[in-house]
């Protein structure tokens, strides 16, 4: 079985923080080249706390956020 987020489509794409809504949008490859101790900027999350959402979700309007700890 195989564990964790599944690998990454190189679609556009932004990275959603689940525990503070913060919205990572330079997209796939800058994501990629983060250091795997990348912290969410302002509530200093892990970067598997964050979720990939297409590029301008909702068409720019607030994205639901799903406060959550698993």
């Amino acid at each position: 079985m195989i564990f964790g987020p599944p690998k990454d489509d190189g679609k556009p794409g932004d990275y959603l923080c689940k525990d503070c809504g913060y919205v990572f949008t330079k997209g796939p490859e800058a994501w990629a080249k983060l250091p795997d101790n990348y912290k969410c900027p302002p509530c200093g999350a892990p970067k598997f706390r964050f979720k990939k959402v297409p590029k301008g979700s909702e068409d720019g309007k607030k994205v639901e956020v799903k406060k959550s700890w698993f």
